[in-house]
């Protein structure tokens, strides 16, 4: 079967596609484009962050595929925030797109962990240096530069809230799909890809916290089904999502009973 697989063109998921696998069309496109592509069933598969699920979930009864994913649990250098050389206050910042989980992500921790709301304005073909001359703060996800004053977003997240950040998951609609799609998908990961990467180096001259290892979770597991879960309670609770959804994984064994993660 010829699978069509959708997924964000950010570099954050690019070690989830730099291997090969055979009968399989990969579409790199903005990250709010992959569910659209999913529910036009114009794919078989989607990277969805948790948003995108949240939000497509009301659509039809989608199923998430346990394999290789993405979540950022503490220190991870993945997404940062960077800072103004001596700002003071926080009211605009810069952010790739006002629709992507990550930037909604930070919304939700300046505003629980620090009582923050500033204005997020959408920019994109800037680097950061450049974007922090129109605002106080940069969030980025793209561009690693450790000389600048920056937050680890995974960081703040799992402080503020006591789980990882869920960024991509697999999602598929429940219908007949071939039984070796978890194995399918994993081979397109980067060969040799653990399933989780530890991230000690705390490269960033602005620690907020003790120095302590954090973790990447390129799989599946039960920590990112409970953060998944926690996520989903969160957005819903920011008004972001419409209805409380649930966590439903995609049996391949048997296509009529699909599991809930409880």
């Amino acid at each position: 079967m010829h699978l069509r697989i959708a997924v964000p063109h950010d570099r954050l998921y690019t070690p989830l596609i730099e291997g090969t696998a055979r009968s399989i069309q990969l579409l790199r496109v903005p990250e709010e484009e992959c569910s659209r592509l999913l529910r036009a069933n114009r794919v078989e598969l989607a990277l969805l962050s948790p948003l995108a699920y949240g939000q497509c979930i009301e659509h039809a009864d989608y199923r998430i595929v346990p394999t290789s994913a993405i979540a950022l649990e503490g220190y991870t250098e993945r997404v940062w925030l960077y800072f103004r050389p001596g700002v003071r206050t926080l009211s605009r910042c810069i952010v790739p797109s006002l629709t992507a989980f990550l930037t909604q992500a930070l919304r939700i921790v300046l505003q629980e962990a620090y009582e923050l709301d500033p204005v997020l304005i959408p920019a994109s073909g800037m680097s950061v240096r450049e974007a922090l001359h129109e605002a106080d703060a940069v969030l980025s996800w793209e561009e690693d530069s450790p000389e600048m004053e920056r937050l680890d977003v995974a960081e703040e997240w799992f402080h503020a809230f006591g789980h990882a950040l869920p960024v991509g998951f697999w999602v598929c609609r429940p219908e007949e799909l071939p039984a070796e799609l978890p194995r399918l998908v994993e081979q397109l990961s980067r060969p040799g890809l653990a399933p989780t990467e530890t991230v000690t180096e705390q490269r960033s001259p602005l620690p907020s916290y003790p120095t302590y290892p954090g973790v990447i979770h390129w799989h599946w597991d039960s920590t990112v089904a409970e953060a998944l879960k926690a996520t989903l309670e969160l957005l819903y609770y920011h008004g972001l999502v419409p209805h409380l959804a649930e966590v439903k994984l995609w049996d391949g064994t048997q296509p009529s009973q699909q599991g809930h993660y409880s």
